[in-house]
């Protein structure tokens, strides 16, 4: 299997490892800090500023990030996020009553703030990880390993609280930084580090970068996709909890299974992408539109399971078309380019995500469920239907220049 094949490169498993420990930890800090929230203040405003804290530091310093990836050493970058979100996540100890909640914000938006600081750099990073021809497969591993950290989070996280409480959560968090950033350290280039650009070359601002962005068709279509693809995105996130609620009264066992199987559905997508790695821009049209389809079908789950094999089957289709987009974006972006392109990506795909989040509670209050989540899943299918196919035509054309001049 390539995926087996790649992984016999040490960088590449060290980088994932780093991935699976540290998201694991976020995803007990996060079941933590909501648990506290709701035991210190017992209403639900604290926990509306804490979500809508892990939302603003990416518009506040995704752009930052995506600079130190292009202009420093993606290496060092990644450790000193690590280290300083290892000392951070240790402040949440420090909470003991409602009028420490403050620490709750500062220290959710810090933790946040430094993880939009690291991640252009982990994504611009892979590709000097790998063989550009095991790129695709590359990407497919790290889709995987989301998928396993959703999975475990959401199946282990509650447990692992209600065993050994919050504090055990915020010090293993703490921990699984402190040894993301040691597997990190120990990242080694036998080529030469083709991570940051040669000093006699001329510093590209951020302006050149997005007028490279919108007259490359290729890039400009992916990115176009990452922007539209929030505004039902976030609404189908606001309605995993309210399908577990009021749709089929399972309460936070439904929101586990959910949870736990869109983890899977990425697992599975992930480890699938890899056998599409030849014929990237069909797949990434197919699968973008199929898990519309599949968000759509999920409205009108007649049972809880039918709805979390949709939700897994929507995550496998997307699993698979996002590591597509991301192996197009890497082949297809210049190397002293990348932190930015993935930093704009990220920064307006979560701006828009919050805010389709807020749109989402605002129609629920007045809108049937079932039907809030069909108009989501349609507007998820008909943007991958129509990005989709000019993102096709664009490869299309591409080609037929390549031919052309050749």
């Amino acid at each position: 299997m390539q995926s087996v094949h790649v992984l016999r490169h040490p960088n590449l498993r060290r980088m994932l490892t780093a991935n699976l420990l540290s998201g694991i930890g976020d995803w007990f800090n996060s079941v933590a800090v909501l648990s506290l929230l709701m035991e210190l203040t017992s209403g639900a405003m604290a926990v509306g500023i804490t979500l809508a804290l892990r939302t603003l530091p990416h518009l506040l310093f995704g752009p930052l990030g995506g600079v130190l990836a292009d202009r420093w050493d993606k290496k060092k970058v990644m450790i000193f996020c690590d280290f300083a979100r290892a000392l951070l996540a240790l402040s949440f100890l420090l909470i003991s009553s409602a009028d420490d909640i403050w620490l709750v914000y500062l220290g959710t938006f810090s933790l946040v703030a430094f993880s939009s600081l690291y991640q252009p750099s982990r994504l611009s990073i892979l590709p000097h990880l790998v063989e550009p021809e095991e790129l695709a497969t590359a990407n497919a591993l790290d889709q995987s390993v989301y998928g396993m950290v959703m999975a475990i989070g959401s199946l282990i996280g509650g447990i692992f609280i209600a065993l050994w409480g919050t504090e055990a959560a915020f010090v293993y968090n703490s921990l699984s930084f402190l040894l993301s950033g040691i597997l990190i350290m120990r990242l080694a280039f036998p080529r030469p580090d083709r991570s940051c650009p040669s000093p006699s070359t001329p510093q590209a601002s951020y302006r050149d970068v997005i007028a490279f962005a919108a007259h490359t068709p290729i890039v400009r279509s992916i990115l176009l996709m990452t922007a539209l693809w929030p505004i039902g995105g976030g609404i189908i996130n606001v309605l995993i909890s309210v399908y577990a609620y009021q749709v089929f009264q399972a309460g936070e066992m439904g929101i586990g299974l959910f949870y736990g199987a869109i983890g899977v559905g990425f697992i599975l997508g992930g480890l699938a992408a890899d056998r599409f790695a030849k014929k990237l821009y069909k797949t990434s049209f197919w699968s973008l539109s199929l898990e519309g389809v599949a968000l759509i079908l999920t409205s009108m789950a007649p049972t809880i399971y039918v709805a979390a094999v949709c939700y897994a089957l929507s995550t496998i289709a997307g699993g698979i078309g996002n590591a597509s987009l991301r192996t197009l974006l890497m082949q297809h972006v210049r190397s002293d380019y990348q932190g930015r392109v993935f930093a704009l990506e990220a920064t307006v795909s979560n701006v828009l995500i919050g805010l389709s989040m807020l749109a989402g509670g605002w129609l629920l209050s007045f809108a049937e469920p079932r039907l809030v989540g069909f108009a989501a899943g349609t507007c998820v299918t008909l943007f991958s239907v129509v990005i989709g196919w000019s993102l096709w035509r664009a490869s299309r054309k591409s080609v037929v220049r390549k031919l052309g001049s050749a």
